[in-house]
């Protein structure tokens, strides 16, 4: 950055621990820890709600390295593919969860999948006839 009379400014360094999350991680942690029992979000749903649109497959590696940390609780369950199936290398731990808090969970060989309810769309509203 530039000042008016050609020098250049410098910025203060801010000091961060060394230990501290990135920025994207943090915001995906958020937003995974926001999904209510009983309901599931895809990778890309996480995404956007981190901030982070179109970091679908950012959300999945954060996902894959996730810490198992007693004091980062994360439902890491309810996250799941956007087509609704589980990914096969914690398919069955991740049903088996998901079906604890009440969804519905169906099994087609190997693959697990995820019964999404629609959103209901809110009434359209009905336009006034002016007198």
């Amino acid at each position: 950055m530039f000042l008016k009379s050609g020098r250049v400014a410098l910025r203060a360094k801010t000091k961060t621990p060394k230990d501290a999350p990135p920025p994207f991680s943090k915001a995906v942690w958020q937003a995974v820890r926001a999904i209510p029992r009983g309901q599931v979000r895809s990778y890309a749903q996480v995404a956007l709600y981190a901030g982070r649109p179109g970091a679908a497959r950012g959300v999945g590696r954060e996902m894959a390295t996730l810490p198992h940390q007693p004091d980062l609780p994360l439902p890491w369950w309810r996250v799941i593919r956007s087509d609704g199936t589980l990914a096969s290398q914690v398919a069955q731990e991740q049903a088996r969860r998901l079906q604890a808090e009440g969804v519905e969970v169906t099994r087609r060989g190997d693959a697990f999948r995820v019964k999404v309810p629609r959103e209901a769309r809110p009434p359209a509203k009905v336009a006034r006839r002016k007198r």
